[in-house]
C-alpha cells in the first residue's frame, strides 16, 4: 500500500495537488507576489509556472506518488464531460481545499487545456520516475525461468558492450571479478570491479597469447532502482552476478563475498572506466 509522504494513512491522488502550490493563502506577499508576475493564460508564463510549481518535487514524495497523481490525471483528461473548472474552486469550508489564488490572476480561460499541459510536461521531466513506476516487482522477477548462463560475463552479454569492446573486441570475458563493494546512493549504486581475464572465446588469430591482455579493471553503475533488497555482512569479495533484461530496465542479483546478496530492479545497469593490463592485481 502507498502511503502519503507525511501522514500514516493511505496515499489518495487528487487533481488539486497539481494546482496546489499556486495557493497563496497566508503567503500573499511573498509567494503571492511572485506569483502575480505571470498570467496563467499566456502560453509561455503557464509552461514556466508548471514546470517551476506543478511539478515541484516535495521532500519526502517518491517516484510512487508521482506516478499515482500522474495516472489520476491522465484517467481524468480521458473523460471527456469532466469540469476542470471546478478544480479551480475554493471550499472555503475545506481547509485543505482552499488555496486563495494570487490576487492579480484572471479566471483561467481553458481549464481542462491546462491540465493538459501539466499531463504533457510531467510525462517530459518525469519520464525516468513514470518508468521506474512501471518495473516489474522484485519477486516477479525472482520468478523468471534460470537459464543457462556458461560463464560470468553477466555485465558484459546484457547491453553494454560498447565499453569493453572498445579495449577487448567482445574476444575475453572476465569470470573470477571480484569488488571492495557497492557504494549506495540515491535511486543507485555503484561498483568497483576488477579480476583476471582467464576465458577466452573467439579469440581473433592475430591476437598472440602472449600480448593479450590478462587483467581488467571497471565500474560498474545501477541507476534508477523501483526495488533493492540486500542481506550479509561481507559486501566485499568475488562477485556472481546474474543480469537479465526486462522488457523495460533490468533484474539484477549479486552475490558478493561471504554471505552478502544485492538483488534489484533498475533502469539501467552499465560499466565505465574499462581498463586492460597485462599483470594482475589484488582487490
Amino acid at each position: 500500500m502507498l502511503l502519503d509522504p507525511y501522514l500514516n494513512q493511505p496515499h489518495l491522488p487528487k487533481l488539486s495537488y497539481w494546482v496546489g502550490s499556486f495557493g497563496v493563502y497566508d503567503r500573499e506577499e511573498t509567494l503571492g507576489e511572485e506569483l502575480n508576475k505571470y498570467d496563467p493564460n499566456d502560453p509561455v508564463d503557464r509552461d514556466l509556472l508548471i514546470r517551476r510549481y506543478c511539478l515541484r518535487l516535495l521532500p519526502r514524495e517518491t517516484f510512487h506518488h508521482r506516478s499515482a497523481e500522474f495516472d489520476l490525471l491522465e484517467q481524468t483528461l480521458g473523460a471527456p464531460d469532466f469540469d476542470f473548472a471546478s478544480v479551480w474552486e475554493d471550499d472555503e469550508d475545506d481547509f485543505h481545499d482552499y488555496w486563495s489564488w494570487p490576487s492579480d490572476w484572471p479566471e483561467i480561460t481553458d481549464p481542462r487545456g491546462f491540465f493538459q499541459a501539466i499531463r504533457d510536461t510531467a510525462e517530459e521531466v518525469w519520464h525516468e520516475d513514470l518508468l521506474r513506476s512501471k518495473l516489474p516487482s522484485l519477486q516477479s522477477c525472482r520468478e523468471i525461468p534460470e537459464r543457462d548462463l556458461g560463464t560470468c560475463d553477466w555485465l558484459f552479454s546484457v547491453g553494454n558492450s560498447q565499453e569493453w569492446k572498445s579495449v577487448f573486441n567482445l574476444a575475453v570475458t572476465p569470470s573470477d571479478l571480484k569488488t571492495p563493494g557497492p557504494v549506495f546512493h540515491k535511486d543507485g549504486f555503484t561498483l568497483s570491479i576488477e579480476g583476471p581475464i582467464n576465458h577466452l572465446i573467439f579469440r581473433p588469430s592475430h591476437w598472440p597469447p602472449s600480448t593479450a591482455f590478462t587483467y581488467c579493471e571497471l565500474d560498474a553503475s545501477v541507476s534508477g532502482i523501483s526495488e533493492l533488497e540486500f542481506r550479509g555482512s561481507q559486501f566485499a569479495g568475488q562477485l556472481r552476478g546474474v543480469l537479465t533484461r526486462l522488457k523495460v530496465g533490468y533484474y539484477l542479483r549479486m552475490e558478493i563475498g561471504f554471505d552478502c546478496v544485492i538483488e534489484c530492479v533498475a533502469l539501467h545497469v552499465n560499466i565505465a572506466n574499462v581498463v586492460g593490463s597485462y599483470q594482475s592485481k589484488s582487490c
